[in-house]
């Protein structure tokens, strides 16, 4: 539980320095946080979302050691030796993550991309598959790229990222496949 509620407070934390601005009734208002954002949308409100650029959070050694105890441990025995792998392969795997961000800062949406990698893995399993995914999505966006300039026409992309891609989830190996399959 208080795990779950550490990765929220990050997530809220991360995204709560993204300034956006928004219209209402005529009036405009910018430089929001996302907590005023949400009231104005609620409210009624059109509301821009600035280009997200990925922001690694700073790594946690005390939760990637939760995880590899829960991973390594049996009947309240801790694989010491795996453990050690684990850390290892978690602390690697951050920097590694950190390197692919920094080279892939062209990829449209790399924000999203790495947001809906740490939704989706970073809570059971820690940064390699976060990385995992990053890498997947990565890869896909160069895909399309690819089959784009090779004559895949706009209207099966448009159609492909309608319904594979928005914010919150970002597919874009989905987007490939689709795009290979129509």
């Amino acid at each position: 539980m208080l795990h779950k509620l550490l990765i929220i407070l990050l997530l809220s934390i991360s995204s709560s320095i993204y300034a956006q601005n928004c219209k209402l009734s005529g009036v405009d208002f910018s430089d929001l946080s996302s907590e005023q954002t949400s009231v104005l949308i609620s409210a009624g409100a059109e509301c821009i979302s600035p280009n997200k650029s990925a922001v690694l959070p700073d790594f946690n050694k005390n939760n990637m050691a939760t995880l590899c105890t829960e991973k390594w441990s049996k009947r309240g025995v801790l694989d010491q030796n795996m453990f050690n792998y684990c850390m290892n392969r978690k602390t690697d795997s951050y920097g590694d993550l950190n390197y692919l961000l920094g080279q892939s800062s062209d990829v449209p949406g790399l924000g999203n991309i790495l947001q809906y990698g740490i939704n989706y893995w970073y809570e059971d399993e820690g940064w390699d598959m976060v990385l995992f995914e990053v890498k997947k999505q990565i890869e896909g966006y160069l895909d399309v790229e690819y089959l784009m300039s090779t004559g895949t026409s706009a209207s099966s992309l448009k159609d492909c990222k309608q319904q594979w891609l928005d914010d919150d989830e970002p597919q874009w190996g989905m987007v490939r496949y689709c795009l290979e399959n129509k």
